[in-house]
């Protein structure tokens, strides 16, 4: 059976104000990206990455999907760590969102995805943003890319990323254990997004140009939809009190015992599932009352 969903993996801006800083920073998140993309068995579809926050739509089933975002977060919080000797606000805690089979959702969220730097207030058509997968989509048989032209202009040949030097493969990866496939192209220091991306799947979502361009201008309504499903999985905390209460009544009914730390870790784990689905409790706060790893809850937990 073919597990696979549609998920949306964003980070909230407010928890990181210091995200990017730099065009470096800029390359080394998309680079980042492609490493992960590489590395686990999840099509990235779509990807906006901004100042203080990313979107990024990805297809998998869940567990590799959570895998991306930990091979993602974690090689960034590398980086920062090398280059500013410090977290400094940098590193996004993103959640994962399933989409489910509403399929006019689906197209909300790929043109969600897109739109947000002109959605935000940069003076930029989602198809020219450099860091970002808007340029990728319905064009035509013979498009050239933002990446082969450096910020003034200057075209960059590409490379096949076998053909470079060890040191140079190490500061594009930013990694010493994982890697791409050597024919992936390299353009200046950018993994190119046409390398990983899955544009053949969101051009399909859409199915025609006139039905991207409709939900390419988006809508208030639409907009507010989005956030409000992502309010919803992103869960709700109570209070510890109320929290705790729940817990201890949930494992009752479920293995007959109050105390959940006597339970094995499935046993916990099928708790969480069930108080995420009856009480909406944030994953945090479920890995705080069961002492499980919230990367492992995301994982496992829808």
């Amino acid at each position: 059976m073919n597990g696979k969903l549609y998920f949306h993996l964003c980070s909230d801006g407010r928890d990181s104000r210091n995200f990017i800083t730099c065009d470096k920073d800029y390359i080394t998140a998309i680079n980042i990206m492609a490493v992960a993309a590489a590395n686990t068995d999840v099509s990235v579809v779509s990807f906006s990455i901004q100042d203080t926050h990313y979107h990024i739509l990805l297809y998998g089933e869940r567990p590799e999907c959570a895998r991306f975002k930990e091979l993602f977060e974690k090689s960034y919080l590398h980086y920062v760590l090398s280059a500013r000797k410090d977290t400094d606000s940098a590193v996004p805690d993103g959640e994962l969102y399933t989409i489910g089979d509403d399929y006019d959702y689906l197209r909300n969220v790929a043109a969600y995805t897109i739109i947000q730097p002109t959605k935000d207030g940069k003076r930029v058509m989602p198809f020219d943003y450099r860091w970002g997968s808007g340029s990728l989509y319905f064009r035509s048989s013979c498009p050239v890319h933002l990446w082969s032209f450096s910020p003034t202009g200057e075209f960059l040949p590409e490379v096949s990323f076998g053909n470079l030097a060890v040191t140079r493969k190490r500061a594009i990866l930013h990694s010493r254990s994982l890697s791409i496939p050597d024919e992936w192209r390299i353009c200046g220091d950018i993994i190119l997004p046409q390398n990983y991306v899955d544009v053949a799947r969101f051009e399909n979502i859409f199915q025609t140009h006139n039905c991207y361009r409709v939900f390419l201008s988006g809508s208030k309504r639409k907009d507010e939809e989005v956030m409000m499903r992502i309010a919803d999985q992103r869960g709700i905390v109570l209070e510890d009190s109320e929290a705790r209460q729940n817990c201890a009544k949930a494992c009752i009914e479920l293995f007959g015992i109050r105390n959940q730390r006597l339970l094995e870790p499935k046993q916990r784990l099928m708790l969480a599932q069930y108080l995420r689905r009856k009480y909406r409790i944030s994953f945090r706060q479920l890995s705080a009352l069961l002492r499980l790893p919230e990367n492992e809850l995301r994982r496992f937990v829808p």
